[in-house]
């Protein structure tokens, strides 16, 4: 009966059918093995496609991305597993859990709110919340499964391959497109997102490069993060490029071992490779952003005495217009996609959600940087230690990627950050568990200890 009803509806809807039993297939191995399931979830961050599965609008279809798909499933096989086994959380305690929640209740609300006064589209305004809100569920879903520090291991070596595949695709479209982009895009489209994903897997790279022990992976990762620059140079994304700088700084800044010295030399041998070889691609995209030139209804803007280019001059002028937009609705703002759209993240925040939901972006951005910054000065291990201050240092330079570009919407920029993010944040949890095994395993070594220390508390309580 089963295959009798898939024959039926193959020749009518052949996607839906195999999206079907592609997630029935998923959920299974997921049930079974879930390191598996995080790899999977991994790789097709970068390297999934997108479907088509319908339409918002005569003008936008929806869009589904295997790794959306992988995110509902993987969820609905923990909520089955924690039926099934005692004490298991979903949602682990993080000091950002309460903003996490204070931030998406105002993108429902003020989305609600729009939609009532007819400024969103419903549907459309439905399935962007639904993918900010995606975003969380990664981070929640990988700290539910992290427990050991063999798992983080993996996931560093998943996450490293599919970078490495990433930056050899973007290589070969060298010389084919005038800007490189990631795989399963069109070509030329989108380059700025493969920027910023470049910046902060680079930030991660290079904190492990200067404080893990990494043997015979050492030379491989060194070399890694040569060839990134290649590619990265021919994204010509100026949002990235400024990343870039305060996600360097900021690995020099805080390193609090000898490696800074190094990562100084490398910055000044950097930066006089640059002066030298002078790359005409970069220089010539930089120096647009300060060319005046004339493009129809597009006037040229002044910033700090500077006239700016003509796609410069487009942005602030945006800016500008949302600005008064949101005086307009200052608190609760105009509800996601309820108003046009622009490339700022700050901006974007701040004329959707309105002030209540800019301060709880804010102040859970804020939140990241302390928590991060903390559990890297407090944290003994190599690995842990080179994964903390990398994604700090990635943070940073989402942070700075994010004034003239919406990063923390971009699909494959915030589904890394958010896994990552998780990793770093079960890392105290990690720590302690293998100092009370360790106490643990002492104990079992000498039970004539034991006892002695048994009966000394028996006579104490005593007396």
């Amino acid at each position: 009966m089963l295959c009798m009803l898939l024959g039926k509806y193959l020749a009518v809807v052949p996607v839906t059918v195999l999206l079907i039993v592609f997630s029935i297939f998923l959920f299974i191995t997921a049930f079974l093995n879930r390191d598996l399931a995080m790899v999977f979830l991994i790789v097709a961050m970068l390297l999934s496609p997108q479907l088509t599965i319908g339409a918002v609008s005569n003008r936008q279809d929806i869009m589904v991305r295997v790794d959306d798909l992988l995110v509902v499933i993987f969820t609905m096989v923990w909520l089955a597993r924690s039926s099934l086994v005692k004490n298991a959380r979903f949602i682990q305690k993080f000091p950002i859990n309460r903003l996490v929640l204070l931030y998406c209740c105002c993108c429902i609300f003020s989305t609600l709110k729009g939609v009532f006064l007819g400024q969103v589209v419903w549907l459309r305004g439905l399935f962007f919340v639904f993918k900010y809100i995606e975003y969380f569920f990664i981070f929640y879903l990988a700290s539910s499964n992290i427990v050991d520090k063999k798992q983080m291991v993996l996931y560093l070596k998943i996450f490293l391959i599919v970078f490495a595949i990433v930056n050899l695709y973007a290589l070969s479209q060298i010389g084919h497109v005038d800007r490189v982009s990631a795989p399963f895009q069109p070509k030329g489209s989108e380059p700025n997102t493969l920027g910023g994903y470049q910046v902060l897997i680079l930030g991660v790279l290079i904190g492990l490069l200067t404080h893990a022990s990494l043997r015979f992976w050492k030379w491989p990762l060194i070399g890694l993060a040569l060839l990134t620059m290649i590619p990265f140079g021919y994204t010509l994304s100026r949002a990235s490029y400024m990343a870039l700088v305060p996600m360097y700084l900021t690995l020099v800044f805080f390193n609090k071992f000898a490696t800074k010295n190094i990562l100084i030399a490398v910055l000044m041998v950097g930066i006089a490779l640059f002066f030298v070889f002078k790359p005409a691609h970069i220089i010539n995209r930089l120096q647009e952003a300060v060319t005046p030139e004339y493009q129809e209804n597009i006037p040229t803007v002044t910033l700090l005495g500077v006239p700016l280019g003509a796609s410069a001059s487009a942005r602030v002028d945006d800016w500008i217009d949302l600005f008064h937009q949101w005086t307009k609705e200052p608190f609760f703002g105009r509800g996601v996609t309820g108003a046009r759209f622009v490339d700022g993240q700050y901006i974007k925040v701040l004329v959707e959600t309105g002030l209540v939901g800019f301060v709880a972006f804010m102040l859970l951005i804020i939140m990241v940087f302390r928590q991060t910054l903390k559990i890297y000065n407090n944290s003994k291990d190599g690995l842990y230690r080179g994964l903390a201050i990398g994604f700090l240092a990635g943070h940073v330079g989402m942070l700075v990627h994010a004034i003239s570009s919406n990063t923390f919407i971009i699909i494959r920029i915030m589904e890394p950050y958010w896994f990552l993010a998780a990793m770093v944040m079960m890392i105290p949890r990690l720590e302690n568990a293998t100092k009370e095994d360790d106490q643990t395993e002492r104990m079992k070594v000498n039970p004539a200890r034991n006892v002695n220390f048994l009966l000394q508390s028996h006579w104490k309580g005593s007396v």
